[in-house]
């Protein structure tokens, strides 16, 4: 706006020109043309924004690379909005929904749950079973939708609409103003131009998106936050500043460890728990959203693959060395002779290297997760494993063994063993066969290690593996949290901080959690599990109780029954199921539409169309009007009632169907029969609602089917079970009453087979129990353990019977000899075609098997030549197989097939012990291996490499040793524990000269010197006491300062003088250097006695078994060597010529000898205490 002067019009300029008067602008000033930002438009301001250019159509909101258009110039520095987070290595301009480890109270960004349903929360309540909605979670965000922010979407013409202004929606009231096209009217392309695709991601698995979420969210960011511990980054820590975290990072492989990632884990664990600061270590899963275990344990997969590869080479070097033709690469040398050619003994020769290498692999993996699991167990400070997830196979040794294992809602404890066709591996023998199991739940110990039942939190708290549980979410953090700001809080802080965390978090008191209800051993299951397993010899004698067991009656007083958990179906409801099979193409429907019932008129009409509707009539001699489509309409009106009351009808009418009932579980059993669903057997007080005012949903019709069903298993009609709509689509629902059910009978296609001449369209349901009577269980338990390897089962049987010993708790085996007995017949049993050909493949999904399938057709050479092991799923299973009454559609090929095929021989040699000469297996003794995982790599190369010793350890006919064996000189201290830090090296005196300032040499000679100057100042006379004034020669005999001076001058500093002019050039050169501080070097103060007597000093020359001082020498005297004698020598000439005080005269006396020898003795030590000395009548007089 331009300044101008208002004035009235009645004010005339008389004496100013005309030009004045007739002006219509004022004059410009300077105010005018200077520049002013608020009254620029903002096109103008930021003409980056705003510009038609198109290489100015960019900026920090388009996410491109420019980074010239936002940077802001504060104090002289620029700040570059754009690429504001490189060096840190954060994102790039992140989104508002994603991830960015920011701090430690960020919260989780929303999440789209699964197709946005408001009940799909299943997934959160693994790991909290009391977990209603999750807060996390919002059902109506997509992750997916792209709001575009481009100049083009910008419509200018009648607002800025400029982004956050917001759109003006002129629809909100019906009008038939032009205005709003005109307001819409845009020339930017549609969406499709644009190409929009909010589909969301297609080509992986996103956690929280597509697939579940697993595992334990990362409110606090410790696994975001945390830092990678080995170059593989399977290892993670998060360490605070007297706690540690370590997080065990393979979520792809369901945290299953390998050899090398094991080894790793072992020497992290070590140093965490050896730190100095490190008042606990929690050891626990990333599981990043990908998993819910905690520790896989050991990857069989990879063992029987290094297991099959071993076998497959030796296989290929036994057809060479026999003269197959193709067999070898270097098919060309192969002769007809049986004697091999050179070019073959090198082939073979390295197929053997190469398969005992694939063996080697597989024997240090077993050997790395025993030794894991021992330093788990031996851990010098405090190790928590939080258990926040399932453990296999090793990984419970490595939670149950620590010092506080803490369980969570989500922890479970699964048992490899004879499934695999191997036995349990992992150190739980040892807890299984201790008295206060057996005490407690007899024959656990046989049905876990026979049938490889889970154990839950539950579970393990009541067996007192363990006594520390929570529900506290981000525990890891609160541990860390705890211990960084409680230091300060009490005088024993590690003792007070450790148990009031125990105390408050993971002890449970008046506390309850419904995680103490998930186990799988309830009080009956207990009763059924001794009366089938406890005291049984052997293996046959189990399976035929449970034969006894399932051939009882369910009417039977003994039959007792216990309540069941059914297995979840696929679908959430029946609606859920007819829109699958909607998207399939496969639903039925008795319309090609779906009939509604007919809508009201509609009242309101433009005036247009009334006026244009209504016509006049000639009816006879009156004119009459009319609506021209009143009669039309009325009859479609009639119609479409009759049409709507009919398909009522239709779908209220009686409906026969021939009903096919399949029982879930591995009977097999299915019934098939006539039924007539109809909904007029309802409730007859259905008019009554219940207290809220709902009313009741029928489920008379139900009700009629269950009982139908029940009777044509033979059941009871009271028990309780769950009726299922059994899908084409191989889904099953769950169907909760009558209206459900006949939607469903409506929608169901009624796929039937055309040779089964049925007279009504089937319909398919499956029958879920939700009580299981004992006759019932002992049948699944005989049928699972008829499903798994008969060598294994007697293997594990024997090995369970070996760790026990006689059942009294001094004879089972310590930890150490339990996992010894473990590895002696997993390792066995690794080397048996049982293992990698078939064990390894039975857990295998359908999905896999369907790729393998898919490999095995497009590359036919994997098949006829094989290169890597690539198994076909019929040499892996048999089909249709019967075994002791038991039918099964698939069954793996065990070999031998059944456990009386299994030789007690071949049983029994599995208890003898490993002998290296036969099995090519050392024994394996577990505190030996771990100790060597202390020694870093390459020391023994560093220390002077190893050599083979011929014969050593071994003895001849007599008995005497072959090699005698090495004699040590080394004195290893036994009383050194680990937090005397400051130990000596060969003696045991905690002495350091660099931390103390002195070692226990120089503190015993300064104590000596400071109690003769005690008794020098208060002991004169020597009479024992102690006087505190002295005597008056002590007083009176004290001279001035004068004569002291004249006394140094004449005595010390003038002798000094004259020696020093006799002094070589070089020697001057080097003291004046000295003095002032410009030698070349820093001399060291510390004596050689004290250098000897340093722990810090002699650290770094300490080898393991070398004494590193050889020769005993303690005392150093300074004339050792000849140069220290020469010199020594000629100190010696001057001091006694100084205190002679005359030149020549060999005048040594008594009292000369005995005051040099004390300067010499004193001034290695103490050269600042000065020890006054009485002056003699003879000194005085001279």
């Amino acid at each position: 706006m331009l300044r101008r002067r208002v004035l009235p019009e009645t004010y005339c300029y008389a004496s100013w020109p005309l030009i004045y008067k007739t002006s219509q602008h004022g004059i410009k000033t300077l105010d005018v043309r200077e520049y002013r930002p608020l009254a620029t438009p903002i096109e103008f301001r930021f003409y980056q924004r705003y510009a038609n250019h198109p290489n100015r159509q960019s900026g920090i909101q388009f996410l491109t690379h420019y980074n010239t258009h936002q940077r802001f110039r504060v104090n002289k520095d620029y700040i570059d909005y754009m690429h504001w987070g490189k060096e840190q290595g954060q994102a790039r301009l992140p989104h508002r929904h994603q991830r960015v480890a920011f701090d430690f109270d960020d919260q989780l960004h929303p999440t789209r749950t699964l197709d946005n349903k408001e009940d799909s929360y299943a997934w959160c309540a693994e790991q909290d079973p009391t977990l209603g909605p999750h807060p996390d979670l919002d059902p109506s965000f997509d992750p997916n939708r792209r709001v575009f922010s481009h100049p083009e979407h910008w419509n200018k013409m009648f607002s800025k609409r400029r982004p956050g202004e917001g759109r003006i929606d002129l629809r909100v009231l019906p009008s038939q103003s032009l205005l709003g096209p005109l307001m819409e009217q845009s020339d930017t392309q549609g969406a499709t131009y644009f190409r929009y695709d909010n589909r969301g991601h297609s080509n992986g698995r996103v956690p929280g998106l597509n697939t579940p979420f697993f595992g334990e969210f990362d409110r606090k960011m410790m696994q975001a936050m945390s830092r990678p511990l080995n170059a593989d980054r399977t290892i993670t820590g998060n360490d605070g500043r007297f706690s540690k975290t370590i997080m065990i990072n393979e979520p792809t492989t369901h945290q299953a460890l390998s050899g090398k990632t094991a080894s790793e884990l072992n020497v992290e664990i070590d140093i965490a728990t050896n730190a100095v600061h490190s008042k606990l270590t929690v050891l626990e899963a990333a599981q990043s959203g990908l998993t819910n275990y905690y520790c896989g344990g050991l990857n069989y997969e990879m063992l029987g693959f290094d297991m099959h590869m071993a076998e497959m080479l030796r296989e290929k070097a036994r057809a060479i060395l026999n003269g197959g033709a193709g067999a070898s690469s270097t098919s060309a040398m192969v002769t007809t002779s049986s004697v091999p050619t050179k070019a073959q003994e090198r082939e073979v020769g390295q197929l053997l290297r190469d398969a005992l290498r694939y063996e080697d692999r597989v024997d240090d993996a077993i050997r790395q997760h025993a030794s894991l699991i021992w330093r788990v167990y031996t851990a010098p400070r405090p190790l928590m494993a939080l258990t926040n997830g399932k453990c296999r196979g090793t990984g419970c040794g490595v939670s149950l063994y620590s010092k506080y294992c803490a369980l969570k809602d989500a922890s479970e404890f699964i048992f490899d063993g004879p499934n695999l066709g191997i036995t349990p591996y992992g150190g739980l023998t040892r807890l299984l066969a201790r008295p206060e199991t057996s005490l407690k739940y007899p024959g656990l110990a046989e049905f876990i290690m026979l049938t490889g039942t889970s154990l839950f939190a539950g579970d393990a708290l009541r067996l007192g593996w363990t006594d520390l549980f929570t529900t506290l979410p981000d525990m890891s953090y609160h541990i860390k949290d705890w211990f960084d700001t409680t230091e300060h809080m009490h005088n024993d802080a590690v003792a007070w901080q450790l148990g009031h965390l125990l105390e408050t978090c993971f002890k449970m008191k008046e506390a309850h959690s419904s995680a103490m209800e998930r186990v799988a051993i309830t009080p009956v299951r207990a009763r059924w599990i001794e009366d089938s397993f406890a005291d049984q010899p052997s293996v046959n004698h189990i399976i035929d109780t449970l034969s006894e067991i399932e051939r009882l009656p369910i009417t039977d007083k003994h039959n007792m029954c216990d309540q069941s958990h059914c297995t979840p179906y696929t679908l959430a409801s029946v609606e859920a199921g007819i829109s699958k099979l909607e998207n399939h193409r496969l639903r039925y429907t008795h319309s090609p539409w779906d009939i509604t019932p007919p809508e009201d008129e509609v009242a309101l009409q433009h005036a247009s169309e009334i006026f244009n509707a209504y016509v006049l009539e000639r009816r006879g001699i009156f004119n009459v009007v009319v609506h021209r489509d009143t009669e039309k309409l009325a009859a479609w009106n009639r119609q479409r009632q009759e049409e709507y009351h009919a398909y009522r009808s239709l779908r209220a009418a009686p409906h026969p169907r021939h009903v096919y009932a399949r029982l879930e579980g591995c009977e097999g059993k299915l019934v098939s029969f006539d039924f007539v669903f109809s909904l007029q057997q309802k409730h007859k007080d259905q008019r009554s609602g219940n207290k809220e005012g709902e009313e009741l949903q029928p489920t008379a019709c139900l009700d009629a089917l269950k009982r139908q069903v029940l009777t044509s298993f033979g059941m009871p009609d009271d028990r309780d079970i769950e009726l299922g709509w059994y899908l084409p689509t191989l889904d099953t629902c769950p169907i909760h009453n009558d209206v459900e059910l006949m939607e469903l009978l409506h929608a169901d296609p009624g796929i039937e087979d055309p040779k089964a001449q049925l007279k009504y369209p089937p319909i398919y349901f499956i029958v879920k129990r939700n009580s299981l009577y004992f006759s019932e269980w002992a049948y699944a338990v005989k049928h699972q353990l008829l499903l798994q390897s008969p060598f294994a089962l007697r293997a594990a049987y024997e090995m369970l019977l070996e760790v026990r010993g006689d059942g009294s708790a001094e004879r089972v085996m310590p930890l150490a000899e339990s996992l010894a007995t473990e590895f002696k017949y997993i390792s066995r049993l690794l080397r048996r075609p049982d293992f990698y050909r078939v064990g390894v493949h039975t857990n295998k999904s359908a999905d896999e098997w369907e790729e393998i399938r898919e490999e095995r057709q497009r590359n036919l050479h994997k098949t006829h030549q094989p290169t890597r092991p690539l198994p076909d799923f019929e040499d892996v299973f048999e089909r249709n197989v019967e075994i002791d009454g038991h039918r099964f559609l698939l069954r793996p090929r065990w070999s031998p097939r059944t456990l009386h095929e299994v030789s007690e021989a071949d049983v029994m040699r599995l208890r003898t012990s490993l002998a290296y000469q036969d099995e090519g297996i050392a024994p394996l003794h577990v505190p030996t291996h771990c100790a060597k995982a202390n020694r870093i790599s390459d020391m023994v190369e560093d220390a002077g490499g190893f050599e083979v010793v011929p014969g050593l350890g071994e003895l001849d006919a007599k008995g005497t040793p072959v090699v005698p064996p090495l004699q040590s000189n080394a004195h290893v201290p036994q009383n050194v524990n680990f937090y005397e830090m400051a130990r000596h090296p060969w003696e045991d005196a905690a002495s350091s000269w660099r931390s103390d300032g002195f070692t226990e040499g120089s503190l015993a000679n300064y104590e000596a010197q400071y109690r003769a100057a005690e008794r020098a100042v208060y002991d004169e006379e020597g009479r024992g006491g102690h006087n505190y004034w002295p005597s008056r020669e002590a007083s009176e005999g004290v001279t001035s300062e004068e004569k002291d001076a004249t006394l140094l001058r004449e005595r010390l500093f003038n002798p000094l003088e004259e020696a020093l002019s006799a002094v070589e050039p070089w020697a001057r050169n080097l003291r004046r250097s000295a003095s002032d501080g410009k030698l070349g070097y820093k001399t060291e103060i510390a004596t050689p006695e004290e250098k000897i007597y340093d722990d810090e000093y002699y650290r770094w020359f300490i080898q393991p078994g070398h004494h590193p001082n050889p020769t005993g020498l303690t005392n150093i005297h300074k004339g050792s060597s000849t140069q220290q004698g020469s010199d020594a020598a000629e100190f010696e000439r001057i001091w006694r010529h100084v205190v002679s005080g005359d030149d020549g005269i060999g005048n040594t006396s008594d009292e000369v000898e005995t005051a040099a020898e004390d300067v010499e003795e004193e001034g290695d030590t103490q050269m600042n205490e000065k020890v006054p000395v009485v002056p003699n009548d003879d000194e005085e007089g001279a």
